[in-house]
């Protein structure tokens, strides 16, 4: 993972470690381009297996969007194509965890205006293909407070 994207975490919520366990608290994994812009996020806990799937997704998505977007002659990224790449692919995804068929050859359907009540998987592809490559530091704030429904804080963690 950290050939493809950058590592890092952030403590946003509150949660308390117990007995050296942590209780409380949710997680929300981003993965991001080196310029702090989000390729791709997974609100909520997942299992290791589902993880390693959407950062594989996250990965073939960044590679077709830089192939899509790259002047072969010049080598020059258009980032204008590649934000759009990253776009189609966001809204793909959320009509396909919606149960929907959409792709190339599939019926495309206009996103909603509001974040719909659905999964919170769907709702982040529904927030990233309305903002797409949007800065880690403009997104998190709404997918922790209106996905995940936590509040932000910068208490520290109590330790029992």
């Amino acid at each position: 993972m950290n050939d493809n994207f950058i590592s890092t975490y952030l403590k946003v919520g509150t949660f308390q470690i117990i007995n050296g366990q942590k209780v409380g608290g949710n997680v929300a994994s981003y993965f991001c381009l080196a310029d702090g812009s989000v390729m791709h996020a997974v609100p909520g806990q997942v299992n290791a297996d589902k993880l390693i799937n959407e950062a594989r997704w996250a990965y073939e998505t960044r590679k077709s969007a830089l192939t899509i977007g790259t002047n072969l002659e010049t080598g020059t990224v258009n980032m204008r194509t590649y934000s759009e790449q990253v776009r189609k692919a966001h809204t793909e995804r959320y009509f396909a965890d919606r149960g929907g068929n959409v792709g190339m050859w599939g019926k495309q359907t206009v996103l909603p205006m509001k974040m719909p009540a659905t999964s919170t998987q769907a709702q982040a592809h529904w927030l990233l293909a309305r903002s797409p490559l949007i800065r880690l530091n403009d997104v998190y704030p709404t997918i922790w407070t209106q996905i995940l429904r936590e509040q932000l804080s910068t208490l520290p963690v109590d330790k029992r």
